[in-house]
């Protein structure tokens, strides 16, 4: 099955099968406001008071998140100096992103059997960066800084760090950002990042309650919640996918029934015809 194309594959998969990461290509969106905030932040009653006038306030931490999904990662905006820009995964490196102000490589296996033919180069290049890389120690990189982790679980609790974008949402609530954005993230491939998908928007949840503004464009999968169980099963929509669902499966089930029948009088007729070649081979002189 691992050689089958999915509709949704993972970054790995791509970087598996021999893709190379592709450059962003940067759009006229990319400048603009394009994200569209999915959850209204709610106030914060310990929010402190508003600075002394005499003293020059610090401009406010904005963090935009870039993943490797190609349907709203060129959307990042990478021209706008008010924001910070969060990258991981290798499928982002050797120079894809056109800015980087921090990076997050939290996996430790990208020297594995499995993973060197672009972990091997990955680990390389970011030997060679200025940005601060946080990883979980300094093993790769010497000038990597340790990820906060206990810090972080014991302020967030071990249930919800499920990907770098948990481990990257929780950094940006522990550094005081007011807004984030998160931009080439669906998490929606059904083998690894639909286990991934809950603790994103956990955060997400997290750093509106906080007061952060979270923001998700149009073209992610990101900003769209599971159905409430139960209650989406009444709902016109939760049945027709049911009925639909059944609908197809029958339709496989009896092709699949056609499929296998044909297929064994495929098999009996390769057998005749294997048959009646070893008559004409063998005993097609016996006329003469």
């Amino acid at each position: 099955m691992d050689n089958i194309a999915k509709i949704t594959p993972r970054g790995t998969d791509l970087l598996l099968n021999g893709a190379r990461p592709q450059p962003v290509k940067q759009q006229k969106a990319a400048t603009k406001e394009v994200p569209v905030s999915i959850i209204s932040p709610v106030a914060n009653e310990d929010t402190p008071a508003p600075p002394n006038p005499t003293i020059e306030p610090k401009p406010p931490l904005k963090v935009a998140m870039i993943g490797t999904a190609p349907s709203s990662r060129d959307l990042a905006p990478f021209n706008d100096p008010s924001w910070q820009i969060w990258a991981c995964s290798p499928g982002n490196a050797h120079g894809c992103l056109p800015r980087v102000d921090k990076w997050f490589e939290i996996h430790s296996n990208m020297l594995w059997p499995e993973c060197q033919s672009y972990g091997g180069p990955y680990i390389e290049w970011l030997k060679q960066q200025k940005f601060p890389i946080y990883m979980q120690d300094q093993t790769f990189v010497p000038n990597a800084i340790p990820l906060p982790i206990q810090d972080l679980v014991s302020t967030f609790g071990k249930y919800f760090f499920t990907s770098s974008f948990a481990y990257m949402l929780a950094m940006a609530i522990k550094m005081g950002a007011s807004e984030v954005a998160i931009f080439g993230v669906d998490v929606a491939s059904k083998d690894e990042y639909i286990q991934q998908r809950a603790g994103v928007q956990y955060f997400m949840q997290e750093a509106a309650k906080r007061g952060i503004k979270v923001n998700v464009p149009y073209e992610s999968d990101l900003a769209q919640p599971p159905g409430l169980y139960g209650y989406v099963d009444s709902t016109p929509m939760g049945r027709k996918i049911w009925v639909r669902t059944k609908e197809l499966e029958a339709r496989i089930n009896q092709m699949r029934g056609e499929r296998d029948k044909l297929n064994h009088s495929i098999t009996y007729l390769e057998g005749a015809l294997e048959d009646m070649s070893y008559w004409q081979s063998i005993w097609s002189g016996l006329q003469t």
